[in-house]
This record gives C-alpha cells, sequence and structure tokens, in this order.
C-alpha cells in the first residue's frame, strides 16, 4: 500500500488534535503553521474525519477541531482509511462485499496479496493516536 499525501497529512493533523487533549480544540490554522501544511488542503482532510466520526468541529470563538473520542480509541487506521478508503495493497482485495474478482479462484497470488493486507490491518490497527501523539 502506497499511503498518499491525503493518508499522510491526515494523520498528523489527528496527532496535533490529540496532543490539544481531550477537552482541547485546535484551530486549522494552528496546524497548518506548525505541520506545514495548506489550511485549503487542511479542511479537505477535515471533512471526511468528521463525516466518519473521528473529529469534531467546535464553532464560535475559540473554535476549531477536537477528537470525537479519546485519542486510545482512534487507530491510525481508522484515519487512514476515512481518508484513503482502504488499506488493501492492491485493488481485487478492495472489492465491495458480495462481490469477488473474476479470477479469485484460479489466481496464484491471491493468498500472498491476502496475507500482506493481514499485516497491514494488524499492524495500523495496533496503532492509536495516543501512541503517535505520546499521550
Amino acid at each position: 500500500m502506497l499511503v498518499s499525501t491525503k493518508g499522510r497529512y491526515a494523520l498528523r493533523l489527528m496527532v496535533c488534535v490529540a496532543q490539544a487533549g481531550v477537552e482541547g480544540k485546535v484551530a486549522l490554522r494552528e496546524v497548518s503553521e506548525r505541520e506545514d501544511i495548506s489550511l485549503k488542503y487542511l479542511e479537505q482532510l477535515a471533512r471526511p474525519l468528521v463525516q466518519t466520526g473521528l473529529l469534531r468541529s467546535v464553532r464560535g470563538k475559540g473554535g476549531g477541531y477536537a477528537l470525537a473520542r479519546e485519542a486510545a480509541s482512534v487507530r491510525a487506521g481508522d484515519v487512514l482509511r476515512a481518508v484513503e478508503g482502504t488499506t488493501a495493497p492492491v485493488a481485487c482485495l478492495d472489492l465491495e462485499e458480495g462481490m469477488a474478482c473474476p479470477r479469485a479462484g484460479e489466481c496464484t497470488t491471491v493468498r500472498f496479496w491476502a496475507g500482506l493486507d493481514d499485516v497491514i490491518e494488524r499492524y495500523v490497527d495496533g496503532v492509536t493516536l495516543a501512541d503517535l501523539a505520546g499521550a
């Protein structure tokens, strides 16, 4: 799996928010300056993170973004899947449920890719924002 800029920056955004603590909130402008990421890009990344229930938007004076749940319960894999869509290393493993690759029965490499997918999933789901934020 090649994690795109979207996945890398979303993880950095979430770590910044996690470092603000449970009650803390962070303005995207602050994250932009600290992480050297475009504010416009951060705004695009925040949308799917809010939609998937990982971030919550705090409106008004002193508003910003806060974690929607504790950092210890947010896995790196949750963040990556929210913005990347999948962590599957190959497209044939990312088919919607009920669909199967037409070559699945005769493919000589499907077990290899499924094993790699399992290793990736276990790793990204074994690391939390609390781990990354040093909390």
